[in-house]
């Protein structure tokens, strides 16, 4: 007799809820969004996340899922540029997988961030942080 195993289906939701994270955690749940972004990525960090976990595990596990996904799914340079000019938000969220808010565009406005010059940061440094970038660009 063979059976099918269905493996659970977690909503951004009940990732949020199971894994003990307050409402009042605001960068984690955006960071869970950003990081979290299909079934396969939520069900595989419940495989992971130990039973129980704490703030600093869950984050944690992000971070090192945000790797992960930095270097097997990276978004290419020259798909970013051209999302960027339709989608400045979700172009950054995915080019650097971690939330993103309309201030980080802001500031690339005001502070005269050249994007080829963003492109280059992240050829050196893969898993760089947006906000990292930016200081280091900001003339």
């Amino acid at each position: 007799m063979i059976t099918d195993y269905i493996r659970p289906i977690w909503t951004i939701e009940e990732v949020i809820v199971d894994c003990n994270v307050s409402k009042k955690a605001i960068a984690l749940i955006d960071n869970i969004r950003s990081i979290l972004v299909t079934e396969e990525l939520r069900y595989e960090f419940m495989m992971r996340v130990p039973f129980d976990p704490n703030g600093h595990q869950v984050f944690d596990l992000l971070q090192e899922m945000r790797k992960e996904q930095l270097c097997l799914n990276p978004m290419s340079d020259e798909s970013f540029l051209d999302m960027y000019l339709l989608n400045p938000i979700q172009a950054l969220r995915q080019y650097f997988k971690h939330s993103i808010v309309p201030a980080h565009e802001e500031r690339i406005k005001q502070w005269n961030i050249d994007l080829k010059e963003l492109v280059k940061l992240k050829q050196a440094d893969y898993s760089i942080h947006l906000n990292s970038a930016l200081t280091a660009l900001y003339k």
